[in-house]
């Protein structure tokens, strides 16, 4: 309370704006036509926000808050946005700072790939903290991704940069991997990786598409890195 002020992470200020207004404005310039907010049920200061922004700030792009009613890890969340569409996923403690790889993602969905993943390098010594893609350098097609590897697990360098891009297909894979009546009856979290993973074995084309130079991850979501992130010039 005392860091935030009561605020949700996702309000608190990265220069003149939020950092959830941040991640809408990067959904905006990659040309989506609306935008769904999936919100914890004790968060009302986001649906306050939402309320107020779709009036002001965005009301040239529809939002909606949908709920996740348990914290069942993010595949489960991406599942509680009940979007029967293509759809780009920003998650909520990251935003991108001189560009972001969104656009380019989002127009291989229109091409007809089933999904993207955003990468970027990482060290040996921090892999243990990200998933890591495993995919082919020359066409970009993801064979599976390793969540938190140590460096002898996996030859590939490259982590999960916090941004996808799935269609319409994907979307209801999800749905329907999460909707299964096993996985509904067990208490474990549902992950995004192992949803591509099962789609990838499936057949499904995935492909990696690296953050460019001058585009910048940056973590908001703990105390430190906000207190980093809030030190860049935003405005």
């Amino acid at each position: 309370m005392s860091v935030t002020g009561g605020l949700p992470k996702e309000l608190l200020p990265l220069g003149s704006k939020p950092v959830l207004a941040r991640i809408l404005d990067e959904a905006r310039e990659a040309g989506v036509d609306g935008a769904v907010i999936v919100n914890g049920r004790a968060k009302i200061q986001i649906d306050d926000a939402i309320d107020e922004w779709s009036h002001t700030t965005f009301a040239d792009m529809p939002l909606k808050v949908s709920y996740q009613e348990e914290a069942r890890g993010l595949g489960h969340a991406v599942a509680a946005g009940l979007v029967d569409d293509d759809a780009l996923v920003l998650l909520g403690d990251v935003v991108y700072f001189g560009g972001s790889p969104m656009t380019r993602m989002a127009n291989l969905i229109h091409r007809g790939i089933d999904g993207c993943v955003a990468v970027e390098p990482v060290s040996e010594a921090d892999m243990h903290l990200y998933g890591v893609v495993e995919f082919d350098e020359f066409t970009g097609c993801v064979s599976r991704i390793r969540e938190k590897p140590s460096p002898a697990d996996t030859e590939s360098r490259w982590a999960v940069a916090g941004r996808f891009a799935f269609s319409q297909a994907f979307m209801s894979f999800i749905t329907d991997y999460c909707e299964d009546p096993v996985r509904l009856s067990q208490p474990a979290e549902i992950n995004l990786t192992e949803i591509i993973n099962s789609a990838v074995s499936k057949g499904m084309d995935f492909r990696a598409v690296a953050v460019q130079p001058g585009q910048e991850r940056v973590d908001c979501g703990s105390v430190q890195e906000y207190a980093t992130a809030r030190k860049m010039d935003w405005d």
